[in-house]
C-alpha cells in the first residue's frame, strides 16, 4: 500500500524556504521507518533552482563534525539511507523558480558569512543565486559553472549563455519581470523570479539539474509547478524573443492568417500588440473573456500551454534514458499536477504516478475525490494539501493535542481509492510562520494499521452510475467560463527586483480553478445523498469506450457542451442498447437522453438518481459519508464521520446510523481508527443498525 509523506521538514515556527529544504538526519529515517513510509515526496535536491554549484553542495558536501554528532548527513547520504529500507526519495525540480538570495560575506569573499537570514556579519552584501552562480562570480566558494556544462549553456540560436538568470527569466509584454511570489517569505531579501519554460535553454538546464539529481541516488522525480507558463499567463504572458520566434512558427504550423497582412517571417506579436496599445495590464488574468478580443491572443495562450506537456515529456524521458544508462534500473516519475486542471491530460502518460495538490481543504470533499479516483483512471496518487485556513486551524487543533480532524482528513481521500501524503514539516505557503507538523504519534500508528489492514482498501469502488468528466467542456469551462465563485487578487510588486525593473507577482494568482461547477456541485450532492457512482475521465488520451460503460445502469452527462461526436456516439449507442443516459444543465444537441435535467433542477435530478434501487440503502443523516468497495470475498463499507463540534474540534462519535443490503451476508466486522471499543454493530437479515460509529469505520460484510 502506497504510504507517501509529504516530507519538507521544514522547521517549526519558522518561514518555508524554497527551494533548499532542511538538512535531513537519522532521527528523520527512524520517523519514516516507524510511520511506515515507502515514498517521499518534495522531500530533497531541490537547489537547482538557485544554482547547480549549490546543488552539488547539498547532494555532496562533507558535513560538519558537530553535525555529524545529530545525525545530520548530506542529500545522497539520506537517498542512501532510505533506499536501503526501501523508500524511494523523489528530489524535487522546482521548475517555476530562479532565486536570488541575500547574502554576506567577508572581504575577501571566502567565507559566506550568512544566506538569507542575514545577521548584519558585515558589510560586504551581495547576492547568492542563478546569476551569480552561472557567471562565477563567487570562485573560492563554488565551482564554476564549467564543471556542469563543459561546452556552455546553448540557447535556442546556439549562443553560449552567458548569466542564467537574464536567459531564463519569464519576460511580460512591457518588459517587466515576472515573479513567483508566493513563495517568497515576507520581509526577507530574496526573489523568486518566474522562468519561461518555453525556452530551449532552461528545459537543457533541467535536464542537467535532474542529472544530478540521479547521480547524487534519488530514487525517483518530482516536477513540481508543472503548469508553471499558466501562472506566466496569468501574469500577462511571456513576449521574449524566443516565444516570440516560436510563436511565428505556431502561426505558420496551424495556418493562422495575420491581422493587417503582416509578413509572417517578420511579424512580432510584442511589436505589433504595444504599438496597437495593448499593455500587460490588458493581459492580466482579472480581464477574464476580454483577454480574447485582443487579436491573436487566444492562439498565443495555446501555444504557451501546449509547450507543458512538451517539457514533461522531454524530462520525463531524459531521466528514464539516463537512470537506465548510468544505474541499469527504472526510474519513476511524478509531477505536480495540482488540482487536476483540464490542461493536464496530456501530461499523465508520461508519469508513473500522479501527484497534485488539493486545494480548498475542508471538513468535508468526497465528491472531489470520487472525481480525483476517476481522473486516475488506474495510476496511483501521492497528493497533498495546498495550505489554507482550514489546514492552519488543523495545525492549531494538533498543538492543543486534538487530532480528529487530521486524521479525517488522510483517511477520506483513501476511502475512494484516493491518497494524499502524510505532512512532514510540510508547506504553510508562508501564510504563517510554521510547518505542517502533525502529530507524529498518531502517523507512527496509523501507517502500521493501513499496511495491517490493506486488504481493506481494494480500489474498487462499487457503484450502478457513472458521471462522465467531459474534457472539452471543462477545458472551455477552465478559461472562457470563470465560474461565480473566482476571485483573483493581484498584488504588484513594488520596485521590488535588482535592476530596477518594476515586477509583477500574485499572491494565489487565479483562485478559479477550473470550478466545472455543474458538475462538481452535482457529484458533491451526490455524495452527500450517500449515492454510489463513479466518475469516468475522458479525454484524447482517455476515450470513452463501450467497456467503459458496460458496469453501469445509468450514466450522467453533467454540462457537456462541448462533447465531442465520437463520444456522443459511444453514449447514443449505449442509449440504443437499453442504457440510461441522463444530461444535466447543457447537452450536446445530438446526444440522446432518456432525461434532461436544467441546471436549476438538481434538486429533481438528485431525487430521481435516489429513487434507483442502492446497493445500499442509509438513513438520513447527514453527518457521514459513505464508500463501498468489493473484495475477493467480502463487501467493505467506508463510514466516513463529519460530526464536528466546534466547541470541542473534535469529531463526535455517531450515536446511530441505519443501513440495508441489497446484497446477502452472514456478519459484519468492524474496522475502526482509531481504535474504538465503544462501537457496536446488530444485525437482522440484511439490515443493520451501527452504533457509536467514531471518526473512520470500515464495516466488513461477511460473504455467505
Amino acid at each position: 500500500m502506497l504510504k507517501g509523506i509529504y516530507f519538507m521538514g521544514w522547521q517549526r515556527d519558522m518561514w518555508n524556504y524554497h527551494p533548499s529544504l532542511p538538512m535531513k538526519n537519522m532521527q528523520m529515517v527512524e520517523d519514516i521507518c516507524d510511520i511506515h513510509g515507502n515514498m517521499l515526496i518534495w522531500s530533497s535536491l531541490g537547489s537547482g533552482a538557485i544554482g547547480l554549484p549549490y546543488l552539488d553542495k547539498e547532494a555532496n558536501d562533507p558535513t560538519p563534525p558537530r553535525m555529524r554528532l545529530y545525525g545530520y548527513m548530506n542529500d545522497r547520504e539520506f537517498c542512501e539511507e532510505c533506499r536501503k529500507r526501501g523508500v524511494k526519495v523523489f528530489s524535487v525540480l522546482w521548475k517555476a523558480q530562479l532565486w536570488e538570495f541575500g547574502a554576506e560575506f567577508n572581504e575577501e569573499e571566502t567565507e559566506l558569512l550568512s544566506l538569507n537570514i542575514l545577521r548584519g556579519a558585515s558589510g560586504n552584501h551581495k547576492y547568492v543565486g542563478m546569476s551569480e552562480l552561472s557567471t562565477n562570480q563567487y570562485p573560492h566558494l563554488f565551482d564554476p559553472i564549467e564543471k556542469y556544462f563543459p561546452d556552455g549553456l546553448k540557447d535556442y540560436k546556439g549562443r553560449k549563455v552567458g548569466d542564467y538568470l537574464e536567459e531564463f527569466k519569464a519576460r511580460s509584454l512591457e518588459g517587466r519581470n515576472i515573479l513567483s511570489a508566493w513563495l517568497m517569505a515576507p520581509d526577507h531579501d530574496h526573489k523568486c523570479y518566474t522562468p519561461c519554460c518555453c525556452k530551449d535553454s532552461y528545459l537543457a538546464y533541467m535536464k542537467r539539474d535532474v542529472e544530478m539529481m540521479i547521480d547524487a541516488g534519488a530514487g525517483g522525480l518530482h516536477i513540481d509547478e508543472y503548469d508553471t507558463q499558466k501562472h506566466v499567463l496569468h501574469n500577462a504572458g511571456c513576449f521574449c524573443g524566443e516565444c516570440m520566434d516560436k510563436f511565428n512558427q505556431y502561426l505558420k504550423q496551424h495556418e493562422i492568417p495575420l491581422p493587417d497582412d503582416a509578413d509572417p517571417d517578420t511579424f512580432n506579436y510584442r511589436a505589433y500588440l504595444l504599438e496597437k496599445g495593448y499593455k500587460d495590464e490588458n493581459l492580466l488574468a482579472f480581464n477574464g473573456n476580454d483577454r480574447w478580443d485582443i487579436p491573436l491572443y487566444r492562439h498565443f495562450l495555446n501555444m504557451q500551454i501546449g509547450s507543458i506537456e512538451w517539457v514533461v515529456r522531454e524530462l520525463s524521458a531524459h531521466a528514464k534514458a539516463y537512470a537506465r544508462k548510468k544505474r541499469g534500473e527504472d526510474f519513476p516519475v511524478t509531477a505536480n499536477l495540482f488540482q487536476c486542471f483540464p490542461i493536464s491530460w496530456d501530461c499523465k502518460k508520461h508519469l508513473d504516478l500522479l501527484a497534485g495538490e488539493k486545494t480548498d481543504i475542508s471538513l468535508r470533499q468526497d465528491g472531489w475525490y470520487k472525481f480525483a479516483f476517476g481522473w486516475l483512471n488506474g495510476k496511483d496518487s501521492c497528493f497533498v494539501e495546498d495550505p489554507n485556513a482550514y489546514v492552519r486551524d488543523m495545525v492549531t487543533d494538533i498543538k492543543n493535542g486534538i487530532n480528529d480532524r487530521c486524521i479525517l482528513f488522510l483517511l477520506e481521500p483513501l476511502a475512494h481509492g484516493f491518497h494524499i501524503a502524510f505532512p512532514y514539516g510540510s508547506w504553510l505557503q508562508n501564510q504563517v510562520k510554521d510547518a505542517f507538523w502533525p502529530d507524529l504519534r498518531m502517523l507512527k500508528r496509523l501507517g502500521p494499521w493501513l499496511d495491517a489492514h490493506s486488504r481493506l482498501f481494494p480500489r474498487n469502488p462499487q457503484a450502478d452510475t457513472a458521471v462522465i468528466y467531459d474534457l472539452p467542456s471543462a477545458y472551455e469551462n477552465l478559461w472562457t467560463e470563470p465560474s461565480a465563485k473566482a476571485s483573483i487578487t493581484y498584488n504588484k510588486v513594488e520596485k521590488v527586483n535588482l535592476d530596477g525593473v518594476e515586477e509583477l507577482g500574485r499572491q494565489g494568482a487565479f483562485s478559479n480553478d477550473g470550478t466545472f461547477e455543474a458538475f462538481f456541485d452535482l457529484i458533491q450532492d451526490m455524495s452527500s445523498r450517500k449515492l454510489f457512482y463513479n466518475v469516468i475521465y475522458e479525454s484524447p488520451d482517455e476515450e470513452l469506450t463501450p467497456q467503459r460503460l458496460e458496469p453501469y445502469k445509468t450514466v450522467v452527462v453533467p454540462d457537456a457542451f462541448l462533447m465531442e461526436k465520437k463520444t456522443i456516439d459511444v453514449l447514443n449507442a449505449y442509449h440504443a442498447a437499453g442504457g440510461e443516459v441522463i444530461t444535466y444543465s447543457r447537452k450536446p444537441e445530438a446526444l440522446n437522453a432518456t432525461a434532461e435535467y436544467a441546471l436549476e433542477e438538481s434538486g429533481l435530478l438528485l431525487d430521481s438518481l435516489a429513487k434507483k434501487p442502492p446497493l445500499i440503502a442509509f438513513d438520513g443523516n447527514p453527518l457521514y459519508g459513505t464508500a463501498l468497495h468489493r473484495g475477493e470475498d467480502a463487501w467493505f463499507l467506508h463510514i466516513v464521520n463529519y460530526n464536528f463540534n466546534e466547541e470541542t474540534h473534535r469529531i463526535d462519535a455517531i450515536p446511530s446510523l441505519r443501513l440495508t443490503a441489497a446484497f446477502p451476508f452472514c456478519g459484519v466486522k468492524l474496522h475502526t481508527f482509531p481504535d474504538n471499543p465503544e462501537i457496536r454493530a446488530d444485525v437482522r437479515g440484511q439490515d443493520a443498525v451501527i452504533q457509536n460509529a467514531g471518526i473512520y469505520t470500515v464495516i466488513e460484510f461477511q460473504n455467505i
